[in-house]
């Protein structure tokens, strides 16, 4: 497989600059915003020797758009004490940010999200946000909005180190050091950490914490709602467990959408886990064909 194109974009934004990595053959292939999870960077779809989703999406002939939100991978300044942002910035203020730059690269051609656990909640938060998004479908992988499952491995890495451990740790440095804690491949701004931990362990409700927006109730009412595709990993125990991803998707209430598990009884090579589902080798026969047939069957 022939390397595609990459090209590294800089967005400043009140100060900060956000990166967008822009990987491509073709100038006019499908657009694709990709976007990252908590404690994470856009690197979960991509590798320096050109593997993972984004290239095999770009050597398909999409051009790929490769999300840094503030502070993480390769945008500045890192994140540190200093870092004041928070989610609801990120919804309305750094995703909007990252759409406007693909638009002035591409004009009005519909965007595809493709988004990773926590990003397919961020996007979905930004659509509820902004009616007139031009978004023309959404696939999320191991995206789930609250934690309903209960089971050690919750109790354990959730509950304990991320929940407890995460709030003992930001309190601390004023920022949450996943990656030095080992918990995360990025370290996470407090007020990021805050807001999501707000929205998982509030199963019934999905409002901002900030000013009281309330997402669920917007995305059932929306004309608008793109098509989505909900895939969950079998062997995801608790970041993306299969019952949650699918809860997501029954919250956000969408009749055109579909949930697909990735496991061996469905004949995929792998039970795949939270991470594998991106960067596994298996994926590139299993469902990474099948995402770019959805971009293909979705895009006007």
């Amino acid at each position: 497989m022939i390397p595609p194109n990459t090209e590294s974009l800089f967005i400043p934004l009140q100060g900060d600059v956000l990166h967008l990595k822009r990987i491509y053959r073709e100038h006019h292939g499908i657009p694709v915003l990709m976007i990252h999870g908590s404690v994470s960077n856009g690197r979960i779809f991509y590798s320096a020797s050109h593997k993972g989703l984004a290239p095999y999406l770009a050597a398909c002939g999409c051009d790929v758009y490769v999300a840094d939100l503030r502070g993480r991978g390769q945008s500045t300044p890192a994140v540190s004490a200093s870092s004041t942002s928070s989610q609801t910035q990120a919804i309305l203020e750094e995703i909007p940010a990252f759409i406007q730059k693909i638009i002035s690269l591409r004009g009005n051609t519909p965007i595809h999200i493709v988004a990773h656990s926590w990003g397919g909640v961020l996007a979905f938060a930004y659509i509820a946000r902004h009616p007139q998004h031009p978004i023309a479908s959404v696939c999320c992988l191991g995206s789930k909005r609250a934690v309903s499952l209960v089971n050690p491995y919750r109790w354990y890495k959730l509950d304990l180190m991320w929940g407890v451990g995460g709030e003992l740790l930001s309190r601390r440095y004023g920022y949450l050091p996943a990656k030095q804690a080992k918990f995360g491949s990025d370290n996470e701004p407090m007020g990021v950490y805050q807001g999501c931990k707000h929205w998982v362990y509030q199963r019934h409700t999905w409002k901002d914490p900030e000013d009281g927006f309330d997402y669920r109730l917007a995305l059932r009412r929306s004309a608008s709602l793109p098509p989505s595709l909900f895939i969950a990993g079998a062997h995801d125990r608790f970041l993306g467990h299969p019952n949650d991803v699918r809860r997501f998707m029954e919250e956000i209430g969408h009749p055109d959408s579909q949930f697909r598990l990735l496991s061996r009884k469905n004949g995929d090579r792998l039970d795949y886990d939270h991470v594998q589902m991106c960067t596994a080798p298996q994926a590139l026969d299993d469902h990474f064909p099948e995402i770019y047939d959805w971009l293909q069957r979705h895009h006007a």
